[in-house]
């Protein structure tokens, strides 16, 4: 959310015509989208850094994403669903099926679709929240496990420039899970397809290959000549997590994505005590 709030600052926040996300990035895709990007880096720090969140020791649902939503999106800090809704940007919110394992889009725009679910979906992490959630027809969970980095999705639809944010660093690549990962994982997702699990615990080819891609010194997805600005983790002595509930590891985490967004324009950020309260103001918006 830090490097989204960046580009809010910078003035692109009413530039792009499809944003796309997967797990917590579907949400903070809408959060751009409405201009609350920086409202949303201030809501997970100071809202979603609590034990009501993030519980370790509650078993069945150690990432309440029903808090999440219902709580804080739609009660406490909520997001401007009508705003979002009828936006010139289209949103892609990526899900996988809870059957085949299969990525499956819909966006801002789809009929007949509760975005509030299908954010809900998108989120629904195997293990750490472990229930299906149901959108139109359909039950879904967490978007990222086979659209970890949905770059495909926007060039399908056209785009000839893309800005890609990473969580992590060029490095990562997805393996298999051992066999020890297996078993600790065979009880909690005993309810899971044979599909499903064998998405969640197998080597994801093709967020290797877009990584690949997008590691090169001039990123490039293959087979197309689309371009590309990557915008990804330079130096993380502590890195956060899924479960990190720390709100100054939040913040420093934040402010770190700011900088790498603007390093990735060729740009310093101005020094500012909260860049996040003042995100929308800093800049007139260019979409050049």
């Amino acid at each position: 959310m830090g490097a989204l709030a960046a580009l809010e600052e910078m003035g692109f926040g009413q530039c792009f015509d499809h944003v796309a996300g997967s797990s917590a990035g579907a949400l903070n895709g809408a959060y751009f989208i409405t201009g609350q990007a920086g409202y949303g880096v201030e809501t997970y720090i100071k809202y979603l850094s609590r034990r009501n969140f993030v519980n370790p020791l509650r078993f069945k649902k150690m990432v309440d994403i029903d808090y999440l939503v219902d709580h804080i999106g739609k009660k406490v800090r909520p997001l401007d669903i009508k705003k979002l809704t009828s936006a010139t940007t289209m949103l892609h919110i990526a899900l996988t099926d809870f059957s085949h394992g299969k990525t499956r889009y819909v966006t801002n725009r789809t009929p007949g679709i509760d975005l509030w679910e299908a954010f809900r979906a998108s989120a629904a992490m195997p293990i750490l929240y472990n229930k299906p959630v149901k959108v139109g027809d359909g039950l879904y969970v967490d978007g990222s496990i086979r659209a970890g980095v949905p770059i495909r999705r926007v060039v399908d639809y056209g785009c000839r420039y893309v800005v890609v944010v990473l969580t992590r660093p060029h490095s990562h690549r997805t393996n298999a899970k051992n066999a020890w990962i297996k078993s600790l994982g065979w009880l909690p997702t005993r309810h899971y397809s044979n599909a499903l699990r064998q998405a969640l615990f197998g080597e994801d080819v093709d967020y290797n290959t877009t990584k690949s891609d997008l590691s090169r010194g001039n990123p490039q997805i293959s087979g197309c000549s689309t371009g590309v600005v990557v915008i990804s983790p330079q130096s993380r002595p502590d890195p956060v997590s899924t479960i990190t509930t720390d709100p100054k590891q939040l913040m420093r985490c934040a402010l770190r994505a700011r900088l790498d967004t603007w390093n990735a324009f060729g740009k310093s950020p101005p020094q500012i005590d909260n860049p996040f309260a003042v995100a929308t103001s800093l800049a007139p918006r260019h979409c050049q």
